[in-house]
């Protein structure tokens, strides 16, 4: 169960998957979604400023993975490609999903 209610956020993600390029990554996708949704974006890091990963605290990192895992839910949209690597919003390599418009 989160700790933040994202309805207002998921409700974005069809429109927002539609302006999307063809094939697209998770960071791609969440950086679009916080751009044009800055209010909602930011209260959702505020509810897990608190969220710890490691010895850190963490709130990009715990809303971040909420809403990548919330993709998931739109199959007709979206179908999963596999991972890549790719630079997060502080311009950290890692991985993340990759995704293709059906």
């Amino acid at each position: 169960m989160t700790q933040h209610d994202f309805t207002t956020l998921y409700s974005k993600f069809p429109a927002l998957i539609a302006l999307m390029e063809e094939s697209f990554t998770s960071h791609e996708f969440i950086l679009r979604l916080a751009q044009a949704n800055q209010t909602e974006y930011v209260e959702a890091l505020y509810t897990y400023r608190n969220s710890v990963h490691g010895s850190n605290t963490a709130p990009f990192k715990a809303v971040h993975t909420i809403l990548s895992q919330h993709l998931q839910e739109y199959p007709t949209l979206i179908r999963h490609t596999g991972s890549v690597p790719s630079e997060d919003i502080f311009r950290q390599s890692n991985g993340c999903t990759s995704w293709k418009k059906v």
